[in-house]
């Protein structure tokens, strides 16, 4: 294992290389997929208000084949001379790694990391899901005007010591002059149990999820913007098969059970420099929908194309008084409210179903959880979390970048 582990860190090394002198990066496309591609990756919003410090955000990686691999890299890097500033030293904003599981090595102007499946199988991708790894953006307090800049991030999976799949590309980052909301959703794929009668807020997850069970599916919705949202409307679509368990009286769920629309008119989102939990203002709040397998799905499969798309509310109103309310007043209207980027307001999810234990022909079993979806909700339906937490990487070990 520690020679299999050098010579991945080699490997990453020179792709890190090869990314910052800009022979590694492709300028193409961020959604071309290559018809023999093993996996996928993308980030989700790069667009930032000015005058927010910090945005967290996801470096999604989709594994398109039917084997877990062995082992996932990433790393990020090759910023150009437009990131600094031209009479101060340091860059306008970096791309950092925002910490978590896994093994990492650099600083805020190149960093790489590699996880193992047989150490955190819970983040590296299921045959066909998507694994969820947190970026932080941090934009410099010397930052007083609008800037675009580029920069690259490549990615591999491995199945093989000797074949490894390695992806890069370049993105384009933003920082506008637009002091609105800005919401994100991250939905993480559904792999767990839990008990079928549970009610609309299961317990903690205890196992594999098998034909005939029950699991939770988890998101998060943030606001990293300068404007409040004094509500929240969410649409969920299942993949084929899987059906809602329970009818949220927030929601109103389709008759074929694979679509519910969900409207929290009382649940207001604000900017993370408002945030108080002592008066009850949060800037990112989780929600959690349990749904249901049928018995006779032929496992292990990846049910794919599920969907969370959110959109935040406002009144005509003064909008500054309507995140204090906990209701809409009667003689509001509430309506879309604009947003800075929305590129991610929505995000894709998979239902991970796996296979009956051989030896004993059912039940849930499993490894202990750990992972984001460890922490499934289990008091009144929503759990407001902190916007330094909105990624919930719960993990045993956490190694920390050195930055400048």
């Amino acid at each position: 294992m520690a020679s299999d582990r050098r010579r991945w860190l080699l490997r990453a090394a020179a792709a890190t290389l090869l990314l910052l002198t800009g022979l590694a990066v492709p300028a193409s496309p961020a959604s071309a997929v290559e018809p023999d591609a093993k996996f996928t990756f993308d980030l989700s919003s790069t667009t930032v208000s000015l005058g927010t410090l910090k945005k967290k955000i996801s470096l999604r990686m989709t594994n398109l084949t039917d084997e877990a691999p062995n082992v996932i890299s990433f790393s990020v890097g090759g910023f150009g001379p437009e990131w600094y500033f031209p009479d101060v030293r340091g860059l306008m904003a970096t791309v950092e790694w925002a910490g978590g599981t896994g093994e990492c090595d650099g600083d805020w102007g190149a960093w790489g990391c590699h996880i193992y499946l047989g150490e955190y199988p819970h983040f590296v991708p299921a045959p066909g899901g998507t694994v969820e790894i947190p970026l932080l953006i941090t934009v410099s307090t010397n930052t007083k005007e609008p800037f675009e800049g580029e920069f690259g991030v490549s990615a591999g999976m491995s199945w093989t010591e000797n074949n490894p799949a390695e992806i890069s590309k370049r993105f384009t980052f933003n920082v506008v002059d637009s002091p609105e909301a800005d919401l994100s959703v991250i939905a993480w794929d559904v792999d767990q149990s839990v008990p079928i009668h549970a009610g609309p807020i299961g317990p903690d997850p205890h196992g594999p999820l098998n034909p005939g069970e029950a699991g939770g599916l988890q998101y998060l919705v943030a606001n990293h913007g300068r404007k409040a949202v004094s509500g929240l409307k969410v649409t969920i679509r299942l993949p084929k098969g899987v059906t809602f368990i329970y009818q949220d009286e927030s929601c109103v769920i389709d008759s074929d059970g694979r679509t519910a629309v969900c409207t929290y008119d009382r649940l207001a989102l604000v900017p993370p420099e408002e945030e108080n939990h002592n008066e009850q203002r949060y800037s990112a709040v989780e929600l959690t929908m349990v749904i249901e397998v049928p018995a006779d799905t032929k496992a292990p499969v990846t049910l794919k194309d599920g969907l969370v798309q959110v959109e935040g509310l406002t009144e005509r109103a003064d909008a500054r008084s309507a995140a204090k309310r906990t209701r809409l007043p009667a003689n509001a209207v509430a309506v879309p409210a604009a947003d800075v980027d929305v590129s991610d307001n929505q995000d894709g999810f998979a239902v991970v179903v796996a296979a009956f234990p051989k030896d004993d022909g059912g039940g849930g079993g499993g490894l202990p959880v750990t992972g984001p979806r460890a922490g499934l909700i289990t008091g009144a339906g929503l759990a407001m979390l902190a916007v330094g937490g909105i990624l919930l990487l719960l993990a045993r070990r956490r190694t920390r970048l050195p930055h400048a």
